[in-house]
């Protein structure tokens, strides 16, 4: 597949358009293209360009929130290609991602689960009204490197240090990174808790994971 190609499913991620999103990456699937190469050179294009947008002041969230629904559809796609073909995708960490018990909003964080994907990262979001122990279990299902947990709420922000609390418990605090986020998060809550960093938006949080892994 030629730039043309890339550059055009890039323009889907960005337009908001998931049907014709579907409709390349199937299309490129017909013509054997290398389906990672759709993802770093189309997908991720699109959603870092909507990504730098968003936290420019350019774009806004509903813009971002279609943005990452494009991108989420084609990827699930091309993962499974991947799958079938025998390929990896080489990830600059694992991530685990939820919004804590008590807490049904998803959006968020599924933005900010999406832009850390298309950034090069191996993202588990484990969804929403997410309760400890299966933060727990997925961090050690996965081998993560980093959790990351969502509220919009204030009364489920008590969850998060008691996660924070269950992974010393269980012995996985040194060798993982908490990033925290949503409205009523604050960098003084997030070191009260024992986060290591606060996401206050999707670029924020993609930046923030980076200093934490080293990348």
């Amino acid at each position: 597949m030629d730039q043309e190609y890339f550059d055009k499913l890039a323009q889907t991620v960005i337009d908001g358009d998931s049907e014709e999103c579907v409709r390349l990456v199937k299309d490129g699937i017909q013509q054997r293209m290398n389906p990672l190469d759709a993802i770093e050179k189309g997908l991720a294009r699109g959603i870092m360009k909507v990504g730098d947008d968003f936290g420019a002041g350019v774009v806004f969230l509903p813009e971002l929130i279609m943005a990452a629904d494009v991108m989420k559809k084609g990827t699930e796609l091309l993962d499974e290609q991947i799958a079938s073909s025998g390929l990896k995708r080489e990830a600059l960490g694992k991530m685990v991602i939820g919004t804590v018990k008590g807490d049904i909003h998803d959006i968020g964080k599924s933005v900010v689960a999406s832009v850390l994907q298309a950034n090069g990262y191996d993202v588990v979001d484990i969804g929403i009204d997410v309760e400890i122990e299966a933060f727990i279990k997925a961090v050690k299902e996965n081998n993560a490197d980093c959790l990351g947990m969502s509220t919009l709420l204030t009364l489920p922000l008590q969850v998060m240090g008691e996660v924070i609390d269950k992974m010393k418990e269980e012995g996985l605090r040194d060798r993982v990174k908490v990033i925290v986020g949503g409205c009523p998060v604050t960098e003084e809550f997030a070191s009260e808790i024992g986060a290591d960093a606060v996401g206050f938006d999707a670029a924020d949080a993609v930046k923030k994971v980076g200093v934490l892994l080293g990348n």
